[in-house]
């Protein structure tokens, strides 16, 4: 049901002549080369007449030039009234305010937003990519809290679109089956006492999911909150279990209309994955210790984990990161494959198919380094 829209691609020539603008000391130049690196195809306004504003996930991004300093400015919510307003802004100043981080929440009156405020004649090009990729993202997960906590009210929200009654239907019986899928392996995983299998189905239990539905709101927040335990390494095995048990059983009582509300399909401009490349493919399933501990598993009796590696290392890159369409393709037709086979069949299944991924679509980091440097030479 989610929607993988490839993201624009990046114009990394207007990055360095922004690089380049800075240094002459030309910063309003450099403020629109750098939106220029992100939007090669749109049409930049004056930035001292008119703001440029784009949308990421639920958030309406504004980028302005005010006098001679830079604004950027995504409306977060309206706070309540009475305690409920307290409560949350001791929320945003626990949590998002931070010494030394570039932008900062903003209250004027009830209405609060994220603003990043630097003079022009300090503006490094850096700071601005960093803003425009981490601030939306930041807001996005604060106005559902403070909403779903608080009682805030939305301010300038960027709607998206809802899911039709069969994406709806689907979705519903997709996240029943996941959590009941994950249940069964969670007691699977006790009776082994793996850690291998542990930090490979806590991995799969987010990415799975999140692959597969456009979770919003306020269940993925619940969602990630748990995840931050049971995910955590440093943290003993037993505590991660019962975290990621909790979790199973709060996810299954989630009601329809519940996940209904979570599910929208949003538009982001700037794409809040990372760009994959050939050598991620190769680190994440190609030839070395990782890969000896899967083909290991696979052969003395451990099929399940194997699987469980595999599954959720494609479900990772999947999610975590773009790729063009025909890796994307080539990951999802592993994955369809394996599906619904015995536990030893798609280990089998998913182990050969990462080499031939490897092989189609892998390469090191000097590929990278390459690739990024070749746009001189085509």
């Amino acid at each position: 049901m989610r929607r993988f829209v490839q993201p624009s691609r990046r114009d990394y020539e207007r990055l360095e002549e922004a690089l380049a603008l800075a240094e002459a000391g030309r910063g309003a130049d450099a403020v629109a080369a750098v939106l220029a690196h992100f939007f090669p195809d749109r049409a930049l306004p004056d930035l001292r007449r008119h703001a440029f504003t784009f949308t990421q996930g639920s958030s309406r991004v504004s980028t302005r030039i005010e006098g001679d300093e830079l604004l950027v400015v995504v409306p977060l919510v309206r706070l309540p009234t009475g305690g409920a307003a307290i409560a949350a802004l001791r929320h945003v100043l626990t949590n998002i305010s931070g010494t030394g981080q570039l932008h900062q929440p903003h209250l004027i009156g009830d209405e609060l937003r994220l603003e990043y405020r630097d003079p022009l004649s300090r503006m490094h090009p850096a700071k601005l990519v960093e803003v425009l990729s981490r601030m939306a993202t930041e807001a996005d997960s604060t106005n559902d809290w403070l909403m779903g906590q608080f009682g805030a009210t939305a301010l300038e929200r960027a709607p998206g679109d809802a899911l039709d009654a069969i994406e709806l239907e689907r979705s519903q019986a997709l996240w029943q089956l996941h959590w009941r899928e994950v249940e069964a392996l969670l007691k699977q995983s006790r009776r082994q006492q793996s850690l291998f299998l542990l930090n490979e189905l806590t991995s799969y239990a987010t990415q799975r999911v999140l692959f597969a539905l456009p979770l919003i709101g306020v269940l993925a927040l619940r969602l990630a909150e748990a995840a931050s335990g049971f995910n955590d390494g440093e943290e003993e095995p037993l505590k991660r279990l019962a975290v990621l048990a909790k979790c199973v059983k709060e996810m299954k009582a989630v009601s329809p209309d519940e996940l209904a509300r979570c599910l929208v399909h949003a538009e982001y401009a700037i794409s809040p994955r990372s760009e994959g490349t050939p050598a991620m493919l190769s680190r994440f399933l190609g030839p070395g210790p990782y890969r000896e501990q899967i083909d290991q598993r696979r052969g003395s009796g451990q099929p399940l984990d194997a699987t469980m590696a595999l599954a959720a290392t494609y479900y990772h890159l999947l999610t975590q990161s773009t790729w063009p369409d025909e890796v994307v393709a080539a990951l999802q037709e592993g994955l369809a494959a394996a599906s619904e086979r015995p536990w030893r069949e798609a280990a089998t299944i998913l182990f050969e198919h990462a080499a031939t991924v490897v092989e189609r679509f892998g390469g090191d980091d000097d590929d990278d380094d390459d690739d990024a440097e070749g746009g001189d030479d085509a």
